[in-house]
């Protein structure tokens, strides 16, 4: 069981590293690179995971489908990707990584990648898998955690009916409280 005094720790690590990569975002941009972390996101997905409906972008992304809807036109304007019919279902469409998209973000996974090496060439490798591992473990039990206590579908473009109790920010002691 996690003490009080680590969980506290790890939430304090954690504001670290999301505000350390929300200015690396912010930089990526300023460098030319050409996309946000969000169009990266998409395009990564669409290299995952094949051609996709709109709908299942969006809950990826855990945003509405007019977020989504926007971000792929923007993204479809630029040439990176490339939409079409269902084939079972002519009203819904599927996005697809173009051939321009896909050169793109390998370009931009190239250069992040190697920014990451640097940054981390102190590093063992062993560690550093371990530490990707670890990361994603997080990751997966905060979304998980995270819809189970609050009541709420991350994933759901729709909100959930409200909690009877209201999740707080306790600043004094950083813990999350229910008044």
């Amino acid at each position: 069981m996690v003490t009080t005094e680590t969980a506290e720790r790890m939430v304090g690590v954690l504001g670290k590293l999301s505000r350390a990569l929300r200015s690396s975002s912010h930089r990526w941009d300023r460098l030319d690179v050409g996309l946000r972390r969000n169009d990266l996101t998409v395009l990564r997905r669409l290299q995952r995971h094949g051609e996709q409906r709109m709908s299942d972008l969006a809950d990826a992304q855990c945003v509405t489908a007019s977020v989504i809807s926007r971000q792929v036109a923007a993204l479809e304007h630029d040439g990176l990707v490339e939409r079409r019919s269902d084939p079972a279902d002519a009203r819904v469409g599927l996005i697809r990584l173009s051939e321009l998209g896909r050169t793109r973000l390998e370009q931009v996974t190239r250069r992040y990648t190697a920014f990451v090496r640097s940054a981390f060439a102190d590093w063992d490798d062993a560690d550093a898998a371990r530490t990707a591992d670890l990361i994603g473990q997080l990751a997966d039990r905060v979304v998980s955690d995270l819809e189970g206590h609050l009541d709420i579908d991350l994933h759901s473009a729709a909100p959930a009916p409200a909690a009877p109790a209201t999740p707080t920010l306790d600043r004094t002691s950083e813990r999350i409280r229910t008044s």
